[in-house]
């Protein structure tokens, strides 16, 4: 049993050993900040500013926005109720940036070492990963479907040059039950895991065999995040490690990383309906954590505005299960307001702005109900009974939290608002730096302090036992 970390005041440093200690807290802080990819690449870039050597000064230095934020491609992680319409959304959104980047037959591969391939398409080069031979054959359908999709989604090699004014995306599926995605999708869990073969060797039902699918995704989304540094930024930090690591023989034999074509502006990855599968397990916080510690990170939460509409308590739900996501991952959220050709979304964006125009609300969807517990359980949104008065406590407390969201109507369908929704994320990553880096910064300061003052008390103590056997020893000779 593991005894909890406490530190008394004779363990504080004292004056000699406070001067002692800069060497030690930089060379800490140094170890700690190669651990985490985006501050090491932020100090790097502030440190090439400055011309000096990446250190704990250039790292504060980084944090007083010398690098700006829009060097990094932005990560969008869309999630949402099943039905919302996020994968509807993700193909929607890959439209709107002109992607290109599905393997076509004839595509040169170069290998890029870690797990994945680089793809060349029209002189352009782009990643993919494949891990397991036999899944193609098993999506030979789909892949159909995705060329007949993709044909009015694919531009041409001098759209998506250095040289357009288009913004450049990737995406990424996470879903490994999805039999066919309307978006072509660069890294997809499904070549990777059988999601039916899970099923049927674990006798699995559904909601299991996608947890089990997402754990075992998980243990190589190191190879994951290799590729998508090696997109963004042309090399990336698992293998700068490790040819560092080597001697100059060595790294001369290792086959160069390819360099990035055109800067990445987005990666998008879209994630299970079954959101909780993805929430709240470990392996969806491996891939948030991972992603967020790499690249700045955005949530995209996908409402259904329909159903909001039909009932007052169908949106406290999505706002309630919104406040948990923020809470847990701790990254700036953006509610995607879906579906809005079907029913415009100004009344959900007034009751989260105006706490009484809710309470107006819910007065008249209690009013034009019998109040009945069966009507307020068939989805009615009247009542004036338990879910009523809950409904209006809850949104008394989250009236404060609705001032943290950022929200956009957008329709999946039609593509109304996606240039509004690419503003708002873009806003979204501001925070990004402001809050989520932030704090990041201060949890490897406190790891590092914590670090310190262990090696601190365990030097004293080893100096108090060595006094104690010394005097112990005199003792028995006299």
């Amino acid at each position: 049993m593991s005894t909890p970390f406490h530190l008394a005041e004779e363990d504080l440093p004292s004056a000699n050993e406070t001067a002692s200690s800069h060497d030690d807290e930089t060379l800490t802080m140094t170890r700690l900040m190669e651990k985490i990819p985006i501050l090491k690449r932020r100090a790097e870039a502030a440190a090439r500013v400055d011309g000096a050597t990446p250190t704990t000064s250039t790292l504060s230095s980084s944090r007083d926005g010398k690098v700006a934020s829009n060097d990094d491609p932005i990560c969008v992680i869309v999630v949402g109720m099943a039905g919302s319409g996020k994968t509807t959304l993700m193909a929607q959104l890959q439209r709107s940036l002109n992607l290109k980047l599905r393997r076509q037959p004839g595509d040169v591969v170069v290998g890029d070492g870690c797990g994945g391939d680089y793809v060349e398409v029209d002189g352009k080069l782009s990643s993919d990963v494949n891990t397991k031979s036999d899944a193609d054959d098993k999506r030979e359908e789909t892949t159909e479907a995705e060329k007949e999709v993709g044909g009015d989604n694919t531009p041409s090699s001098s759209a998506t040059s250095t040289s357009s004014s288009r913004a450049s995306g990737y995406a990424i599926n996470l879903d490994p039950a999805a039999k066919y995605v309307p978006f072509v999708s660069s890294i997809d869990i499904r070549d990777t895991v059988d999601y039916l073969e899970v099923m049927r060797q674990h006798k699995l039902g559904p909601n299991g065999a996608i947890l089990t699918c997402l754990n075992l995704f998980a243990t190589k989304f190191d190879q994951v995040m290799c590729i998508l540094e090696r997109r963004a930024f042309g090399s990336s930090s698992l293998s700068s490690s490790l040819s560092s690591a080597k001697d100059d023989s060595t790294a001369a034999d290792v086959h160069p990383p390819p360099t990035s074509p055109s800067p990445l502006d987005y990666i998008l990855v879209d994630t299970p309906g079954q959101i909780e599968a993805f929430t709240w397990s470990a392996s969806g916080s491996i891939v948030t954590s991972a992603l967020a510690t790499t690249f700045p990170t955005v949530l995209a939460f996908v409402v259904d505005t329909p159903r909001c509409a039909a009932s007052v308590h169908t949106f406290m739900s999505n706002m309630l299960y919104a406040c948990s996501m923020l809470y847990r991952a701790r990254l700036p959220m953006v509610v995607v307001l879906n579906k809005i050709d079907v029913v415009g979304c100004e009344f959900i964006k007034e009751w989260m702005d105006d706490y009484e125009s809710f309470q107006e609300a819910l007065d008249d969807a209690t009013s034009s109900s019998d109040g009945g517990y069966s009507d307020e359980m068939a989805g009615g949104g009247g009542g004036s009974g338990y879910y009523s008065s809950l409904t209006r406590s809850l949104s008394l407390v989250l009236d404060e939290f609705y001032n943290h969201l950022h929200k956009v109507g957008v329709s999946a369908a039609t593509g109304e608002g996606v240039d509004e929704f690419w503003s708002v994320v873009r806003d979204a990553a501001l925070e990004y730096e402001d809050g989520y880096l932030v704090d990041l910064r201060c949890m490897m300061e406190e790891q590092s302090a914590k670090e310190r003052a262990k090696r601190r008390v365990a030097a004293r103590r080893l100096v108090r036992d060595l006094e104690e056997d010394r005097t112990s020893g005199a003792s028995e000779k006299d």
